[in-house]
C-alpha cells in the first residue's frame, strides 16, 4: 500500500532521504517508481547498510542510491537538503528521543518538500495484543504495561519500540510548523492469511484497504499510521 502513496507524492526529480532505511527496502521501491531521483539510504546499523549495499548492486542502482551511516536524532545533512524525506517502518518508533528525531527530519526537509512518516499505531497494536496476546507471545502484564507506556514488551522484556496515536503525530507536526497533506493507515484492516493467499480474495481485500485507509475514524485502528507532511507554503 505504501508504494501507492509514494507513487502519488514522490517528486519527479531531486533528492530523497530514507531515514532509518535499514536494508534499503523502501529506498529500492521508491527508486523503482522514479528513474530521475537520487537517494540516500541512512541508517544507524552497519550490518543493515551492508545488506542494503548488496541489494542495491543487484538491482543495478548503485549510481542513484548511496548508503550512509548515522543517527536520525543527529543527522549530518544541511537544512532543507531533501525534496522528499521518508522515515518508514519502525525506525522512528525506536528513537529514544522522538521529539528530537522529528525536529531533525523536519529540518532536512526542503521548503517545498514533503516529509513522510510511518509509525506503529498505538490503538491498532493494543487491539491486536489484547485480542490475541498469548498467540502473539504477549502476557497480560505486557499488554497492561503497553497501555501505560506505549512501548511494546514481550514477557517483561522491552523492545524499546514506541507506538503513537494520530493526535500525537498531528501535534508534533504543528509544533514543528508542518501541516498534514495526507494521513492513512497501512493496512487499516486485519485480514486472515488464508484469504490473502487466495488471489481473488486478496484483490478484494486490497480494494477495501484502499477504500478505508484514509477514513478518519479508522486511522488509529490500523497497523501503521502514515502521515505525509508539508510546510504551510508548499503545494502538492
Amino acid at each position: 500500500m505504501v508504494e501507492h502513496y509514494l507513487d502519488k507524492y514522490l517528486p519527479e526529480k531531486g533528492k530523497v532521504l530514507d531515514a532509518g532505511g535499514g536494508t534499503g527496502e523502501f529506498t529500492l521501491r521508491a527508486a523503482g517508481l522514479r528513474p530521475d531521483l537520487s537517494f540516500i539510504n541512512f541508517d544507524l546499523s552497519h550490518g543493515m547498510l551492508e545488506t542494503a549495499r548488496e541489494k542495491i548492486l543487484q538491482a543495478g542502482m548503485e549510481f542513484r542510491i548511496s548508503n550512509q551511516q548515522g543517527d536520525i536524532m543527529n543527522m549530518p545533512f544541511n537544512s532543507g537538503a531533501f525534496d522528499y524525506v521518508m522515515c518508514l517502518g519502525d525506525a522512528f518508533s525506536f528513537c529514544t528521543d522522538f521529539q528530537k528525531a522529528f525536529s531533525e527530519l523536519t529540518r532536512v526537509t526542503g521548503k517545498k518538500g514533503l516529509f513522510h512518516l510511518s509509525v506503529n499505531s498505538f490503538w491498532g497494536n493494543f487491539a491486536a495484543m489484547i485480542g490475541k496476546g498469548p498467540d502473539l507471545g504477549f502476557t497480560y502484564e505486557d499488554v497492561m504495561s503497553y497501555l501505560e507506556t506505549r512501548i511494546i514488551q514481550q514477557n517483561g522484556i522491552s523492545t524499546h519500540c514506541r507506538s503513537f496515536t494520530f493526535q500525537e503525530l498531528k501535534e508534533m507536526g504543528e509544533r514543528n510548523g508542518l501541516k498534514i497533506v495526507k494521513a492513512f493507515s497501512a493496512p487499516v484492516l486485519p485480514a486472515h492469511k488464508d484469504w490473502l493467499n487466495d488471489t481473488e480474495k486478496y484483490e478484494q481485500i486490497l480494494a477495501l484497504q484502499y477504500k478505508f485507509s484514509e477514513q478518519q475514524n479508522l486511522l488509529d485502528h490500523g497497523n501503521h499510521l502514515n502521515i505525509i507532511y508539508s510546510r504551510p507554503a508548499a503545494t502538492v
